[in-house]
């Protein structure tokens, strides 16, 4: 099984994840839970939380971590298992947080936009109402223009009428 595990962290160390975590998980499977199990369910950890592992499973890489900090707490490697337990809860819950926080943003981003949509929709009803105030006021000066005419005129006809009456 030393041998195995020898193997299984050269594999590791080359890249070649796959095969890597076969041997590990093969190590584990023959330990039972007796060491080194300990040692092997702690790299499959390892393997799965590898960055350049294609296949990265953060959840994989916790439940091994989980599991040698559960059944070996007191091994060394339920120690580091621990620590990579806190290091990958915290990533996940960052993850949780910044995925929030874009949906957060998304709804404040379409928030925004129906404000200024609704902003140039006022913004074209107070020129609409400009635009009708304006016409409004020609009027009432039209009017206004109508009635000194008006005015005029009666004023002349009181005129005449006092001319004539004379």
């Amino acid at each position: 099984m030393r041998d195995a595990l020898e193997a299984g962290n050269r594999l590791l160390s080359e890249g070649d994840f796959e095969r890597s975590l076969r041997v590990f998980e093969s190590v584990a499977a023959m330990a039972g839970d007796r060491p080194p199990a300990d040692i092997a369910v702690y790299k499959t950890g390892l393997v799965y939380a590898h960055p350049k592992n294609p296949t990265r499973d953060l959840h994989k890489a916790i439940t091994a971590f989980s599991e040698v900090a559960s059944s070996y707490p007191t091994s060394f490697w339920g120690e580091q298992a621990k620590v990579w337990l806190d290091v990958l809860t915290e990533t996940e819950n960052s993850k949780k947080l910044v995925v929030q926080s874009r949906e957060a943003m998304e709804k404040s981003k379409l928030e925004l936009q129906k404000n200024l949509e609704a902003l140039e929709k006022s913004r074209q009803e107070i020129e609409k109402s400009r635009i009708e105030l304006d016409r409004t006021r020609q009027e009432i000066e039209k009017t206004k223009q109508v009635i000194e005419k008006s005015k005029q005129v009666d004023i002349e006809i009181d005129q005449k009428r006092r001319d004539r009456g004379r």
